[in-house]
């Protein structure tokens, strides 16, 4: 009778694992992916290392874009499933393991035929990992100040550049019934020549155009080094007039279209080979539209990385005059900075506030940089939110001037003192320093208080609208 109720619970155990089996693969075949991932996490409980199994379930979070997970059971499926290293390849891509990703693509490769066309599709993103991973040495140490999430056709709008940069101009260009792109246009501050892109036979170069007295002259390729057989798009030029950036997705790039810088040589009369500015600018993503105020220390970029269609990332930063490399013997880490999940904090003590305010945030009423949070820093007046934060920002404005003024007053007074003879008036002058550094003192106390609710009121505001 034991032996009985032992064979039966054995039969019902397989016919309950059979069951889950097979309901597990009609929901994978009919792409139901979270309801067969359940059915599979419940069979990897009994057969942690089955093959099928770790597959299967590796494949649902493949398309769940669970990708760490999905990486786990792929590499626990082991090598009975040639699709595992096509998929492997693509997951360790887009979390930037390239170095891994180059190997997984070279072995799915090595199961197609010598005539497969999709080699020639490996092989281009075998050529990607190979930039990336070359990228990925020298990720550069940026600060974010500020990002929104705007829609494509207007993202422009969105860059608050001084007006001495020059302009831009975005339009649409329908190339086919399918496919829309960005036509645009950059003139330069004194309006005497434009850089633009447009289409030609399906591909996307930029042009060039000088002021003439009535008229424009005939446009130009700006020159082969910069347009190739890819396409080339969103240009702008530096005040210097040589430097110029761009958005490609030529062979150099990660994947999409990469921002890329030129400079012009006067002494050849041709520009230099365009250099792939790397992480964290770009990404496998699209990447595109570089803007660099020097004279305000501000930069902007566009990715549609992570976002639905439509949709494009404007990222506000502080472009540092030599590159600053993230030193990490921690690949982790150096992986997420390139990803922008983590980069440098602007971020002041709590001494340092009245000096900073005082000596660098004040340049006008209309103009400046002042640090909101640890991520946000704004440059101009229009930036802020928060009706109350622009009426702190006045008196913040007023009062440095006033502090401004006491300081020169009290210089001046000092080096008096120090060239009177009279102890009479020494002893003057004295009296109106020691009143003139009180005075001071409460300014300061008093611009620290107004720096405190100025930023209070704005990240309130801030956090509200999110």
């Amino acid at each position: 009778m034991k032996f009985k109720l032992i064979l039966f619970s054995l039969i019902l155990t397989v016919s309950l694992s059979a069951r889950k089996t097979d309901v597990g693969e009609v929901f994978f075949n009919n792409k139901q992916y979270a309801k067969a991932r359940t059915a599979y996490e419940q069979l990897l409980k009994q057969k942690p290392n089955d093959a099928l199994y770790n597959f299967r379930y590796a494949r649902c979070c493949y398309e769940l874009k669970d990708a760490e997970s999905a990486i786990t059971h792929f590499e626990m499926s082991g090598n009975k499933f040639p699709m595992r290293d096509l998929y492997l390849g693509e997951l360790y891509f887009n979390t930037y393991r390239f170095d891994e990703a180059i190997m997984a693509y070279q072995t799915f490769m090595a199961t197609l035929k010598p005539d497969d066309i999709k080699l020639t599709e490996y092989g281009r993103k075998i050529k990607q990992a190979e930039n990336a991973a070359r990228l990925l040495t020298k990720v550069d140490d940026i600060a974010i100040m500020d990002s929104v999430v705007v829609n494509k056709s207007e993202f422009l709008q969105f860059y608050k550049y001084s007006k001495d940069l020059g302009s831009l101009k975005q339009e649409p260009i329908k190339l086919n019934s399918r496919r829309t792109v960005d036509k645009i246009t950059y003139t330069t501050q004194r309006q005497d020549r434009i850089y633009y892109s447009d289409s030609i036979k399906g591909r996307m170069d930029i042009f060039t155009s000088y002021k003439l007295l009535d008229k424009w002259s005939t446009p130009i390729s700006i020159s082969d080094v910069i347009n190739s057989s890819s396409n080339e798009n969103y240009p702008f030029v530096l005040l210097d007039g040589v430097t110029v950036y761009f958005a490609s997705d030529n062979e150099n790039s990660i994947g999409g279209y990469d921002i890329f810088v030129t400079r012009f040589t006067p002494s050849s009369n041709s520009y230099l080979v365009p250099e792939n500015i790397g992480f964290p600018f770009n990404s496998p993503a699209n990447d595109y539209m570089m803007v660099i105020d020097e004279q305000h220390k501000q930069g902007w970029f566009a990715t549609d990385r992570h976002q639905s269609a439509g949709k494009v990332m404007i990222y506000s930063f502080v472009p540092n005059e030599v590159k600053n490399v993230v030193k990490s013997e921690d690949k982790d880490y150096v992986r997420r900075a390139a990803q922008l999940k983590v980069y440098r904090k602007l971020a002041l003590s709590h001494t340092d506030s009245v000096s900073f305010v005082q000596n660098e945030v004040v340049a006008s009423e209309n103009q400046m940089k002042f640090i909101v949070n640890d991520t946000v820093v704004y440059l101009h007046l229009n930036q802020f939110k928060s009706v109350d934060a622009v009426k702190h920002w006045t008196e913040l404005h007023k009062l440095s001037a006033d502090i401004k003024v006491s300081t020169e007053k009290l210089k001046g007074l000092r080096i008096q003192y120090a060239d009177s003879e009279m102890s009479a008036d020494k002893k003057s002058i004295a009296g109106t320093i020691v009143m003139l550094e009180k005075k001071n003192t409460e300014l300061e106390k008093l611009l620290t208080e107004k720096t405190v609710q100025l930023r209070n009121a704005e990240n309130k505001s801030l956090f509200e609208k999110k």
